[in-house]
């Protein structure tokens, strides 16, 4: 077996380049495929700068080029990838291009991430220059690159790239100290969560895994918020976002539509929280049946932290937290005659609702072209092609994959679609004149996420609490939101069988619903709450309580029931037993400033008539 060492191969991670350029640093797939990496999102044009880096060659010899890479349209086409770029060594760019894809059998096998080989370099002890070229603008990915004497090409499952990351690149972990309350993912309800406990004087760690906060409400994603605020029992809660949320409404709109210096104003703000942007946990250590202290990776350094804490939740969304930390998780649909839902199926399934990658192109006053995606994009005809200007919701991808394994799979089929509409109303449309001036302007690479996993806690929310509605006496913040179920398409799904790219909504009214305390503490990790789209609901109920005004008031609950687990040394579970009402007199009042102005207004689009794009 050939062994890499330091000796005789040099290892670079992409991110940790001198210069990054035009590159983009993508995080979000770093528990599928071990790393954070670069990516040309250039929207159809070639970056501009290249990235690039010096390098330190340990000794004279010939050293043979391999990438990290993949061919992202692999799954869909057997045509060449746009996803293409050059590696430059000395300023020379190599003979290949990288990002063509591992040849295999299968859609999957051609589609995983693998080293590509490249040139022999006689190269020189001492310093050396490496750089990327894009060439298509078109999502090509660059994950590290080794020069090395040993061989062999390195292995390319992901066992085998832990390993020689280990061996040549290992990381120290930095201990950050031990907090009162730590809280994975700072989307809207990681964010309530953290204001409410440092507000009532918890000492706060908030671990985000991107640069930017707000989740599905970022200017990353750029999707608008549901549900209703300030609400019975409990009408103070809500004013939290209040504070932190737009004052518009809508999908798909400019960066600035959603007002992310507002969420980071607020944070910063706070005394008592301590933020930790662009770091992914990937690691749990348990004392028993509690979490003792999470380990995370940072995207651009990848250095690593350790962060300790009394009580924690899970706010990921996807609740990767609770399965590191051997909670019991579901995921899919259950049978009808689990729960007694009359909306479930019959037999269980795994099919979930699905990932909007949204985007949107302008009219402008000159022309222009985009790459005609015929050789390598969907296959779309003047039948099949949606000739819009803006995705809303209702483009939505994924709901036959894993939401979690599959995750990178299910966004790059989100882009994928959203290029080759384009491509084929600027370059093969009928009416393509009307498409001259029309420019891409944004394309999003960040997924939109509606459903993953779900954690089970001590009750499991159902249709039938909401349609009865059963009251609970544990009853905390207030879903508003209509059991909203999405479908694929029926005509989309003719055309596109197992590929879906469109949908639609189904909702069931409800009476506003307070939803148990029990919902959102795990049932088998003794402290740990979860706040979002991963607390314990079927996946019937999920349909109600995942808009993002509701899930930023669980949030707030968290936050507030967290301060009291550490004020009175409980767990989660101790103040349903014994102390509600403590939890009880938080509520009341509620965290949130009521000095500002009131924006947060009441919107249900009403999905089961036309889907416009400007909705």
């Amino acid at each position: 077996m050939t062994t890499f060492t330091t000796a005789n191969t040099v290892m670079v991670l992409a991110t940790r380049f001198d210069n990054l350029g035009d590159w983009t640093v993508e995080q979000q797939f770093v528990l599928q495929m071990g790393s954070s990496y670069l990516l040309a999102h250039g929207i159809g044009t070639p970056l501009e700068k290249d990235a690039d880096t010096t390098i330190e060659i340990p000794e004279d010899g010939d050293y043979t080029l391999y990438v990290r890479t993949k061919n992202w349209t692999a799954f869909w086409s057997e045509g060449k990838t746009p996803g293409i770029f050059q590696v430059l060594v000395d300023g020379k760019a190599d003979k290949a291009e990288f990002g063509l894809g591992k040849v295999g059998d299968t859609r999957r096998e051609r589609a995983q991430w693998y080293w590509q080989k490249g040139e022999t370099y006689t190269l020189a002890k001492g310093r050396h220059t490496l750089a990327l070229h894009d060439l298509m603008g078109l999502d090509g990915r660059c994950d590290a690159i080794i020069l090395t004497k040993a061989g062999a090409a390195p292995g390319d499952s992901l066992e085998d790239y832990r390993a020689l990351r280990q061996m040549l690149l290992p990381e120290p972990v930095a201990d950050k100290g031990t907090f009162d309350f730590v809280i994975v993912g700072a989307g809207m309800s990681g964010l309530c969560a953290a204001i409410a406990a440092a507000r009532y004087g918890s000492k706060v760690a908030l671990i985000q895994d991107r640069y930017i906060l707000g989740g599905n409400n970022s200017s990353e994603v750029r999707v608008g918020l549901g549900g209703q605020i300030n609400m019975a029992p409990y009408p103070s809660l809500g004013y939290i976002l209040n504070e932190i949320g737009p004052d518009r409404i809508g999908n798909a709109r400019g960066a600035h539509h959603y007002q992310d210096w507002k969420k980071m104003d607020v944070i910063l703000a706070e005394k008592n929280i301590t933020l930790f942007t662009g770091y992914t946990v990937d690691g749990v250590e348990m004392d028993g049946k509690k979490i003792k202290s999470v380990t995370a990776v940072e995207a651009t350094r990848q250095d690593r932290i350790r962060i300790s804490g009394y009580v924690f939740s899970d706010c990921t969304g996807d609740a990767h937290l609770a399965v590191m930390a051997g909670a019991e998780t579901m995921m899919g649909r259950e049978a009808r005659s689990q729960f007694g839902e009359s909306l479930a199926p019959e037999k269980a399934d795994d099919y979930t609702m699905g990932v909007s990658v949204e985007w949107y192109c302008e009219d402008w006053n000159t022309p222009c072209t985009f790459p005609d995606s015929l050789d390598w994009g969907l296959r779309l005809d003047e039948d099949t092609v949606e000739p819009v200007h803006r995705a809303n919701w209702y483009w939505e991808v994924g709901m036959r994959d894993d939401q979690v394994a599959d995750a990178e799979k299910i966004r790059d089929y989100g882009m994928y679609v959203a290029y080759s509409t384009f491509s084929y109303c600027k370059n093969r449309l009928a009416k393509k004149e009307d498409w001259e001036c029309t420019h891409l302007t944004w394309v999003s690479h960040v997924s939109g996420k509606r459903e993953s996993r779900r954690i089970v806690g001590d009750y499991i929310l159902r249709e039938q609490d909401l349609t009865r509605p059963i009251p609970h006496e544990d009853g905390t913040c207030t879903t508003t939101w209509r059991i909203d179920q999405h479908y694929p398409m029926e005509k989309n799904s003719a055309d596109y069988p197992g590929e879906e790219w469109m949908s639609y909504g189904k909702l069931v009214p409800i009476d506003p619903y307070a939803i148990p305390y029990r919902c959102l503490y795990a049932r088998d990790v003794d402290n740990m709450f979860m706040a979002g789209r991963d607390i314990s609901v079927s996946h019937v109920a999920l349909g109600s309580v995942r808009v993002m005004r509701t899930c930023a008031m669980m949030g707030e609950v968290v936050g507030l029931a967290a301060n009291v687990c550490i004020n009175k040394k409980l767990m989660p579970r101790d103040i349903y037993k014994t102390n509600f009402e403590d939890l009880v007199e938080l509520m009341k009042k509620g965290a949130g400033r009521t000095d500002v102005p009131y924006t947060q207004f009441y919107h249900q689009v009403d999905r089961t008539g036309h889907q416009a794009e400007d909705r």
